[in-house]
């Protein structure tokens, strides 16, 4: 395992054989698709790559470095898929069970027979609340869950999918606090259970000193303008209204140390490549840690189920654009753009801005990339993604035959 530092800011350990990925991400920084970033890969349950580089700020004056955090966006929605996972591993939860089993509430407006796996996988027509909301609406999780406990689906439940973009995270989280014996908040069950180096809710000044600023990449003017949509798609994607996609004064709400002490489990997660690629990991199989092995989170039957796609062939997302989007029943996004450069098999999430989790078991594989640069383009496929998988998984073709 060699260790690696430039003038690109760039640090970090790469194993033999896996050299041209280093190569790869720091060719990312010199062509501005990153600003600052981390990225890590674990194979066979060795972490391989573990690298930072670039930069926090536009100046490039502060670098980015193997202590520096990240909002991941959406990508924390592959954690909540991972936490979800493991309360089912543990018989705590049932994917084909009706939530109002765990959460009587929830059955008011006719969702009596909404299970959780439809949940997960964005199929129970509650992308979203029927009132206005501000972000200190938000910030008040409890307020949240009233309100979509009392909410009439928008659709059928299971008739149809559609991003739940900020919602998803409210229903998972409650989900988790009221099934775990010691009634943790989700952030605090994520740190306990998963990775502690996954914040959902930071409440500690040095950890919020070490987190990046998001930084809006500048781009044409003709593309940098969020698409028109349908006004149900834009109440989902901004929380009715609590996060507008296109801020007048160019400001960046999540960038908000208010917005941080938060949980908002779909959105807000605050970590560093790192510690996402080891729950992706853990998943997956055991690890070799330091020298220390440490068991997979859950069995292999449990991935399984989770891993089941809910999206029927062609079935339109209502909320993204047009976009295809297919969804596991353990809230995994599957088979995306994303992830089609390797194989059928991948299961992960992606953010917005470029930041992604997923594993692969065919090869064994965790990966994570994260990055502070919001690319407001990145509804089409992000070619910092694609350099780096075709990068893995040459070296994977290459082990594999040697």
């Amino acid at each position: 395992m060699s260790s690696t530092a430039n003038n690109n800011n760039v640090h970090g350990i790469v194993a033999p054989a896996w050299e041209n990925v280093r190569a790869i991400f720091e060719q990312n920084i010199i062509d501005g698709l990153d600003l600052g970033a981390s990225l890590c890969v674990y194979h066979q349950g060795q972490c391989v790559v573990d690298l930072s580089g670039g930069w926090k700020d536009v100046e490039k004056t502060k670098s980015y470095t193997p202590e520096t955090l990240q909002i991941v966006y959406s990508t924390s929605k592959g954690v909540i898929a991972a936490a979800v996972a493991l309360c089912v591993d543990k018989g705590w939860l049932d994917y084909d069970a009706p939530v109002a089993k765990y959460w009587p509430e929830f059955a008011a407006e006719g969702k009596e027979n909404i299970t959780v796996g439809e949940v997960l996988s964005h199929r129970a027509g509650l992308p979203y609340v029927d009132q206005q909301l501000t972000a200190d609406d938000v910030y008040n999780s409890s307020y949240i869950t009233a309100l979509l406990a009392a909410e009439k689906p928008h659709w059928i439940p299971g008739s149809a999918h559609g991003y739940h973009a900020h919602t998803l995270g409210f229903l998972a989280g409650e989900l988790v606090h009221r099934v775990d014996p010691k009634k943790r908040s989700y952030g605090q069950f994520v740190r306990d259970e998963l990775e502690d180096g996954f914040y959902v809710g930071v409440s500690d000044d040095k950890i919020e000193a070490r987190v990046a600023p998001l930084i809006r990449k500048q781009v044409n003017a003709n593309t940098a303008a969020t698409p028109p949509m349908p006004l149900e798609a834009e109440k989902a994607l901004t929380f009715s209204g609590a996060f507008p996609l296109n801020q007048p004064d160019g400001k960046i709400l999540f960038n908000s140390p208010r917005l941080h002490r938060a949980e908002m489990p779909a959105t807000n997660g605050i970590t560093n490549a790192r510690s996402l690629a080891r729950i992706y990991a853990l998943l997956i199989g055991d690890i070799d840690e330091n020298g220390s092995k440490k068991k997979r989170l859950v069995h292999e039957e449990t991935l399984a189920r989770a891993a089941i796609n809910m999206t029927p062939v062609d079935e339109p997302d209502q909320n993204s654009y047009g976009l295809k989007t297919t969804f596991a029943k353990g809230g995994f996004q599957i088979y995306g753009k994303y992830f089609n450069a390797l194989g059928e098999g991948i299961f992960g999430h992606t953010g917005r801005g470029g930041s992604c989790v997923f594993a692969y078991p065919p090869y064994e594989l965790a990966y994570a990339h994260v990055c502070n640069q919001l690319d407001t383009t990145a509804f089409a496929i992000d070619r910092r993604t694609l350099r780096l998988l075709e990068a893995i998984k040459d070296v994977i073709i290459h082990l594999n035959a040697s």
